[in-house]
């Protein structure tokens, strides 16, 4: 009995581990639930790379401003004269007009922040990154952070090694930002040269800086039409920074044709590039009086038939309807209306001139009358 009481104690212990063992990996294998982002960047940043399995965690840190000036002297107050300076064993309190830091601890990554207001998280306004490779896992971070911060409005990827993955993806996570109006990508050659995907037809940047990127024709081409063609043209970006790229005359033709039908763009900067007299040329042609092609003309008829189909008859009041000074006018509502005035007019000018000609015919009838019965009273 006791032999078999061994036997079935220990055939018990090995099923309890086994199951146990079971369970602990159902247990492993279990993916984490998914993280929904609050809107406090910081948090949710934190949190995703710890998910991510990321080693070495960038910092979120405010982004360091210069100190203002010093307050004037109050007059009010009393000047102290200058004393001798006693010798003392204290050490100098440090300057208050820059900050010290710990060895390297300028050189290591960080993400800088500005929040429109200090004491809330969540008031994140702009982000600033800066020497350091944004690989594809802080893209896939930062495609869950930024669309969830809500007041976000200026993104500043400096020298951070972008490829054309990770261009792709960031602009795909730019359109996402509802308030995203300003975004600069100085020092990030792409091989690709797909700057072009951040100013589509639906993007919603005002302002962009894509200084010293190794621009080419290439890529200066793909610019141009995304500022405009014939059939579509951007409404939004107002500022764009071409600065210290390798664009020629054959890439700045490709621009100055971009800006033909673009109507929003106010500032154009392409200086220290390889541009000669042809593009400034034909800047120049663009910036003054110029005569639309057959297709630009085909295009645009289209744009105002169809701005005008729901309500053909009804005519666009003038622009001096918007004056305080004098009423606005409008003008006839259809070609149609304009010929049964013209006639009416007509019709009645005629009417008129017949009565006229019907009273002096009347007239030169009664004189005639009226002469030959004198002529009988005198005899």
């Amino acid at each position: 009995m006791g032999k078999k009481l061994e036997r079935v104690m220990k055939g018990d212990r090995s099923a309890t581990s086994a199951t146990s063992h079971d369970t602990s990996d159902v247990d492993g294998t279990k993916s984490p639930e998914p993280y929904s982002c609050t809107g406090d960047f910081e948090a949710d940043y934190t949190e995703l790379c710890n998910r991510a399995g990321l080693m070495e965690i960038p910092k979120v840190v405010p982004r360091p401003h210069r100190p203002g000036p010093p307050p004037p002297p109050d007059p009010k107050e009393k000047v102290e004269e200058p004393t001798s300076p006693v010798p003392s064993e204290q050490e100098e309190p440090p300057p208050t007009t820059y900050t010290t830091s710990d060895k390297f601890d300028y050189f290591r990554p960080k993400v800088q922040v500005e929040l429109e207001k200090p004491e809330d998280k969540k008031s994140m306004t702009e982000v600033y990154i800066r020497g350091w490779k944004v690989d594809q896992k802080y893209i896939d971070i930062f495609k869950q952070c930024f669309p969830a911060a809500d007041k976000l409005h200026t993104i500043d990827f400096w020298n951070v090694g972008l490829t054309d993955n990770t261009l792709a993806q960031f602009a795909a996570v730019a359109s996402q930002c509802l308030n995203l109006r300003t975004v600069k990508l100085d020092g990030n050659p792409v091989p690709g040269e797909g700057f072009h995907q951040l100013i589509g037809e639906d993007s919603m940047i005002v302002s962009m800086s894509l200084r010293s990127c190794k621009i080419t024709d290439k890529g200066a081409e793909l610019i141009g039409k995304a500022l405009s063609t014939a059939k579509t043209r951007n409404q939004s970006l107002c500022a764009l920074n071409l600065n210290s790229n390798m664009i020629t005359d054959a890439g700045a033709c490709h621009i100055a044709n971009g800006l033909r039908m673009n109507r929003t763009l106010l500032v154009l900067s392409i200086a220290n590039n390889a541009i000669g007299d042809e593009a400034a040329k034909k800047f120049g042609e663009v910036l003054s009086r110029f005569s639309l092609t057959h297709e630009e003309v085909v295009e645009r008829r289209k744009v105002l038939s169809e701005k005008g189909a729901p309500d053909v008859r009804r005519s666009p009041i003038s622009r001096r309807a918007e004056s305080r000074d004098r009423p606005g006018s409008q003008s006839s509502r259809s070609q149609l209306d304009k010929s049964m005035a013209k006639s009416g007019r007509a019709s009645s000018k005629a009417k008129k001139d017949k009565k006229e000609d019907d009273k002096k015919g009347k007239g030169k009838d009664e004189k005639w009358k009226k002469e030959p019965q004198r002529g009988a009273s005198k005899g």
